[in-house]
């Protein structure tokens, strides 16, 4: 049997939570790791646009992190389910509105950040990644970096925006979670859970991250205090948490 192929961007949230959830059903898989715009070229060979992850399957592709997280749970495997019978419904809904509102805003805000920081950029381009895309990535970091801003709208309305998504986001879960119930859905951890951590990870820059993160030291002073802000936000410190007690587990 051909084995699966997870074509990311090595330091993606999204790519983050398809690798998460591959480990966690204990599923064999390479990874083939690129850094933002040099993705484009594999992908579009492997048959696809120009999203990742991308899980390329023999002659199937599997496009979009739910849609792999989804695969990975129909697949025979001893790991732990990500959508269990009773809650696949509700664990569903929960993790499409992370993809939509937490996903975009986590990378709009993180990268308002990292794109004014070339030596930490090129630190988080520096894990997985093919030698000559980190080269070329540090000779031509101006037109990346423009082409980054505005193909994600990185600029100060669109990372007020997201601030203001996060908050949301992050008061949502932390009232879902008031109750005392240790995850998302009740006793069990599920996709949802390891969606909200996944995607939340920039803004808490957990120690174990599937593609490790430089130290939060090498961060901009008000990044590194937004950083301790979100991370002592009861969501924010549940991230670490599922980070600290799920992440590496099957």
């Amino acid at each position: 049997m051909t084995i699966p192929r997870l074509v990311t961007i090595t330091f993606s949230h999204y790519c983050e939570k398809a690798r998460w959830g591959l480990e966690r059903r204990r599923l064999d898989f390479v990874e083939d790791g690129h850094l933002p715009l040099f993705h484009w070229l594999p992908v579009r060979r492997a048959g696809g646009e120009r999203q990742v992850p991308l899980l390329v399957v023999g002659d199937q592709l599997v496009a979009d992190s739910t849609a792999i997280l989804q695969w990975a749970d129909a697949q025979p495997s001893d790991g732990p389910r990500l959508y269990p019978d009773a809650v696949a419904d509700e664990v569903l809904t929960l993790e499409e509105g992370f993809d939509h509102d937490l996903g975009p805003a986590a990378r709009r805000w993180a990268y308002g950040f990292i794109l004014r920081r070339r030596e930490y950029l090129m630190r988080l381009s520096g894990e997985g990644a093919p030698a000559w895309e980190r080269r070329g990535m540090g000779l031509g970091f101006r037109p990346v970096r423009w082409l980054m801003r505005r193909g994600m709208r990185i600029d100060e309305a669109g990372i007020a925006r997201s601030r203001d998504k996060l908050a949301r986001t992050f008061d949502d879960v932390a009232e879902r979670l008031s109750d005392g119930r240790p995850y998302l859905t009740g006793d069990t951890f599920t996709a949802a859970d390891l969606t909200f951590a996944a995607l939340a990870a920039p803004t808490v820059v957990p120690a174990n991250n599937g593609s490790p993160f430089p130290p939060v030291a090498e961060l901009p002073a008000d990044a590194q205090a937004e950083i301790e802000a979100y991370r002592a936000h009861p969501a924010g410190a549940y991230a670490l948490r599922l980070y600290a007690d799920e992440r590496g587990r099957g």
